[in-house]
């Protein structure tokens, strides 16, 4: 059987050699050509295009970073969508939206081609020991014919159900993933900051209720040695988070842990830690650990944005809200919404001072635009029984 691999990165390079392992011959194709050098150092072959694997190999797949990468290698014009032939089978490894599955899957049915969504978790060990966990979504009878690929892969193989159905359980893997990265760096940072010695916590804890692959992963590999050399970057688990945010506001799904989670791995990525490994929350943690212990208490503040023009208000509203979204990913905005009468809107904030919430104030298109007014007074917030 002849394989094409599309996207020899951290995950994918590995991927392929152990399909090489695994008695299969591989055709990589990647843009950076010192992976593919990598590639041919161990016993692989290299294509020229994606064209000519669509039209030569038995079995595709696609390891790719972003959705826009996957959209663009099956349906652009040197695509697998045109260039495969009848019976071609394209299996992709990569993090997508199950709607962007299901579109591939019907696409490339009309031209006979047969699509299989396996995203995998295990992370770069996994892929290198080729234990990965894969999911796969599609053709049942299609999943059977493929079966051995996914095995010289992945230690644990399963297939789903339909086509989106193997995305839908990554996703739900990924904010999993979030949620205990974000528990190890809270814990840690307290642990830390207590003076406890953190091997042997994270000893304790691996043997209580508390413990998990992704403290293992996460304190072993990288916060104990400092080291964020990424494995699975940041900017990347930023990318799944919108994925299940999208996945859970279309399935009518509350995920409060998820929204939190989403909101603080946004802001991680904005102060330059993108490109370290997602255990690199744990930096970021303690980074805003020390800012809070050097800056006065947050308080919370209702900022009142009386009609001023109502033309103007309908002009600028869209750039108003994408105002506060920002504010929001920055997690200074607690909540927003405005009053059915048309007499304005109120936001309420987060900030050390008034005036600091003043000169965000001031940022907003309403103000900048004379659209609205604005009254500020700090808010006593009273949790909810």
């Amino acid at each position: 059987m002849k394989i094409g691999f599309i996207g020899l990165g951290n995950m994918g390079l590995p991927m392929a050699k152990n399909l090489l392992k695994a008695g299969f011959d591989v055709v990589g194709l990647n843009r950076s050509k010192e992976a593919e050098k990598r590639f041919l150092e161990v016993g692989g072959k290299i294509s020229s295009s994606i064209s000519i694997l669509a039209k030569e190999m038995d079995v595709v797949i696609t390891c790719l970073p972003l959705p826009t990468d996957v959209r663009d290698v099956y349906l652009n014009e040197g695509g697998l969508l045109l260039h495969g032939h009848e019976d071609l089978v394209v299996i992709d490894c990569s993090t997508v939206s199950p709607s962007l599955n299901r579109e591939l899957y019907g696409e490339l049915l009309k031209r006979g081609i047969h699509y299989l969504d396996a995203p995998v978790s295990g992370g770069t060990s996994g892929a290198k020991a080729g234990t990965l966990s894969i999911m796969v979504g599609g053709d049942e009878n299609i999943f059977q014919k493929v079966k051995t690929v996914f095995e010289g892969m992945g230690k644990k193989v399963n297939y789903i159900g339909s086509s989106g159905s193997g995305s839908l359980v990554k996703l739900i893997n990924q904010l999993m993933v979030a949620l205990h990265t974000q528990a190890v760096s809270e814990a840690l940072a307290l642990a830390k900051r207590n003076g406890l010695d953190m091997q042997q916590t994270v000893d304790v804890l691996s043997a209580s209720l508390a413990q998990s692959s992704v403290l293992q992963r996460h304190f072993n590999d990288f916060i104990a040695k400092e080291e964020y050399t990424p494995g699975f970057a940041l900017n990347l688990l930023s990318k799944d988070l919108g994925l299940v945010s999208e996945l859970a506001s279309e399935s009518k799904v509350q995920i409060p842990l998820g929204s939190r989670i989403n909101n603080l791995v946004k802001r991680a990525c904005q102060m330059d830690l993108k490109n370290k490994d997602m255990s690199a929350m744990m930096e970021y943690q303690l980074q805003q650990d020390e800012k809070g212990r050097s800056a006065s208490p947050v308080k919370t503040f209702a900022v009142f944005l009386p009609m001023k023009d109502v033309e103007k208000s309908q002009v600028y509203r869209s750039e108003h809200l994408k105002f506060l979204d920002k504010r929001r990913n920055e997690g200074v905005l607690h909540a927003n919404g405005r009053f059915v009468d048309g007499a304005g809107g109120l936001v309420i904030y987060y900030g050390h001072s008034q005036k600091e919430v003043e000169e965000l104030v001031k940022q907003d298109p309403y103000i900048i635009n004379g659209a609205r007014d604005y009254e500020i007074h700090e808010w006593d917030m009273v949790p909810g029984l």
